[in-house]
């Protein structure tokens, strides 16, 4: 899935990074590419994590990263920076999904990597990953 709202790419180094197209794209870009990195489990469980407030059945979900702490409630996502007082964001649950999506596509292309991630994320968690119809 693709997004306009913010590019992601390898820097020189191979590390995930981002660029926004906005400012405000800018806290959710760095917890992705700081937190999540390039594991495809931790980011399919930012992506059930949120749906689970979203579209039930939790009411607000929280965690903590390397960089970020991150709220999900009925008013969308929420995070803040752990070193820094002033950064801060704040999104709807939609464009958080899209750009989470983005992101997954962006470090696991569709394909047997993304299927078996999915079926471990899964067997894991005893559940349908709730993005499953989605996912590919």
């Amino acid at each position: 899935m693709a997004t306009t709202r913010i590019r992601f790419f390898r820097n020189e180094f191979g590390v995930a990074a981002s660029e926004p197209a906005h400012p405000d794209y800018g806290a959710l870009g760095s917890m992705l590419t700081s937190d999540v990195q390039s594991d495809v489990t931790s980011c399919l469980d930012v992506l059930a994590w949120t749906e689970d407030v979203w579209h039930g059945p939790d009411d607000q979900n929280s965690w903590q990263g390397n960089s970020w702490r991150v709220v999900v409630d009925g008013q969308g996502v929420h995070l803040s920076d752990l070193y820094s007082d002033d950064w801060t964001g704040d999104y709807q649950f939609s464009e958080a999904h899209e750009i989470v999506l983005a992101y997954l596509a962006f470090i696991a292309p569709e394909g047997p990597a993304l299927r078996t991630a999915l079926n471990t994320w899964e067997s894991e968690w005893k559940r349908s990953h709730p993005c499953r119809d989605h996912l590919g």
